[in-house]
């Protein structure tokens, strides 16, 4: 929400991201949520423990032009662009902005317009991680062999019963 930065850039780590030194808090002069917003050009944001699931933000770009809008938000996982979000021309206040997308994201680049972007109340959740737990599949074989073991060893007349339709 940035409300407990007095003024500048957050320091990297700042809510669990880095890439804050493009831009600096300010004063949101009755446009942001609460009293302060982080106010940039161009910003790659990278999440110190990604993956995580951008949920959205409060924006607004400066000086956009409505013939021409810009992908506000690209969002990446992997070095791979997964998402894209077109700026909203919201010309008045900072606007809410849902990513619409669930899947993982380790790193967002921001646009704004001529003058640059607002946000405020930058919103994200941490995604679950991918890695396959190493036992799982010996864990499944052991109890798939378990199960064909105890069905052989069922009693003969059980095996031939035939089930009723």
């Amino acid at each position: 929400t940035f409300e407990d930065i007095d003024s500048g850039a957050p320091s990297n780590g700042y809510g669990g991201i880095s890439g804050w030194d493009f831009g600096s808090v300010r004063s949101s002069f009755g446009d942001g949520i609460g009293e302060k917003l982080f106010s940039g050009y161009e910003s790659e944001l990278v999440f110190d423990d990604a993956p995580i699931i951008f949920e959205g933000s409060f924006y607004k770009s400066f000086a956009a032009s409505q013939d021409n809008p810009v992908t506000s938000f690209s969002l990446y996982y992997q070095n791979q662009l997964v998402h894209t979000i077109i700026d909203p021309l919201a010309p008045l206040q900072l606007v809410w902005v849902a990513s619409g997308y669930a899947g993982l994201v380790d790193r967002i680049f921001i646009r704004g317009g001529g003058e640059g972007f607002a946000i405020d109340n930058f919103t994200y959740s941490q995604g679950i991680s991918t890695v396959p737990v190493p036992a799982a599949s010996l864990l499944f074989l052991s109890g798939l062999s378990l199960f064909s073991l105890m069905r052989r060893k069922q009693p003969k007349y059980l095996q031939e019963i035939s089930p009723i339709n």
